[in-house]
């Protein structure tokens, strides 16, 4: 069945008319219904549809041309947070939005993440940081959908038919698919979500439009926070215990490094979604294996910005989230890591963004 969009359609005019609202059939969703004010000069849409439901917000600036829907944003209805400010709009303009229900992927291991505005970085205060962490804002105008484990050694032979995992029994451990894949490069990963994209939309899975992708730098450290302002979305610390890290090397914001001798250090990856998920049901945005980005590895910019896309290209990709191998200090949320495109470690993994092609490519 193929993931399209349904009939169930609100329009709104900039000027703050609503025009037309579609009556769906008795037993469908309910019609969404979109708000409008300014904020800065910007129109701010209102959502409010049906909880769960995620909506695409798209936008035109004459309806004579039917056909010239721009999609703005993916937004999911739901409590507190269902506004969307167009980054887009040249000001106060005619300009005519609607919201069109979309059907939930076939992956079921997905989170939709929806767009917001959060501080990336970390603050001069959080002990041993790196000086590439500079805070700045970063407001992420584009709903996506992020995968909730990594990806795991079973996901990539399915799609690439070859494992390329330290961690398996060409190498003397049990066969665990579970395992997150490892010793993949930027270059691997990439070529990963490129086949899935297309095995999905063969199967009609995902709708023409959509692609498989790593995340960008940004959409990481936004999805890892998951509202957060602190080191960790833990907390301030990490402790022995509550991730695959190094456990014998924790962490604390305010003292550094703290060595505990009885801490655990596996050796080894572990299988997807053993450690609590963050606040949006995220596994493992901590440890277990660093995770490629999209982006090219350089420096933050000056001031506010709005998905920031990072370098296209570069000697370094950015990797994050720390590993089995690394210190609690290597697996905060700012902690920026880069390695060669090219480059496979049996520490380094992913996990997949899917999202309109528009939203980050």
């Amino acid at each position: 069945m193929k993931m399209r969009f349904s009939k169930v359609v609100a329009f709104l005019c900039l000027v703050g008319l609503v025009n037309w609202v579609l009556t769906p059939r008795a037993g469908a969703q309910s019609p969404p219904r979109l708000g409008l004010e300014y904020r800065t000069g910007q129109p701010a849409l209102t959502l409010v549809g049906d909880r769960g439901t995620v909506y695409s917000i798209e936008y035109a600036n004459d309806l004579s041309r039917t056909n010239h829907w721009i999609e703005g944003t993916l937004l999911q209805d739901r409590a507190g947070s269902n506004v969307w400010v167009d980054p887009s709009a040249p000001g106060p303009s005619q300009r005519f939005y609607r919201a069109v229900s979309v059907r939930a992927p076939a992956n079921t291991n997905l989170v939709f993440i929806q767009p917001g505005t959060f501080t990336m970085g970390s603050p001069t205060n959080e002990t041993l940081r790196n000086s590439d962490e500079i805070q700045h804002s970063v407001t992420i105008s584009r709903g996506f959908w992020m995968g909730k484990y990594l990806v795991t050694q079973g996901d990539y032979l399915a799609v690439v038919g070859s494992n390329p995992s330290y961690f398996a029994p060409t190498n003397g451990y049990a066969l665990d698919l579970t395992r997150p894949v490892e010793q993949v490069s930027w270059n691997d990963a990439s070529n990963y979500c490129a086949m899935l994209t297309a095995r999905e939309l063969g199967a009609g899975r995902i709708p023409t439009n959509y692609v498989y992708r790593l995340p960008t730098e940004s959409e990481w450290e936004f999805a890892c926070r998951a509202g957060t302002t602190t080191a960790f979305y833990l907390g301030s610390g990490l402790r022995s215990g509550q991730a695959n890290f190094d456990g014998q090397f924790e962490y604390d914001a305010a003292i550094g490094e703290i060595l505990n001798t009885n801490g655990i250090s596996l050796g080894t990856t572990t299988p997807v979604g053993n450690y609590a998920a963050n606040g949006w049901g995220l596994y493992d945005m901590i440890g277990n294996v660093w995770q490629w980005c999209q982006d090219g590895y350089g420096a933050y910019p000056n001031g506010p910005v709005t998905d920031p896309q990072g370098l296209a290209s570069g000697s370094y990709r950015v990797d994050r989230g720390g590993s089995w191998l690394r210190h609690g200090q290597l697996c905060r949320s700012a902690q920026r890591s880069g390695d060669y495109p090219s480059l496979g470690d049996y520490d380094v993994g992913f996990r997949v963004v899917l999202a309109p092609v528009l939203f980050g490519n």
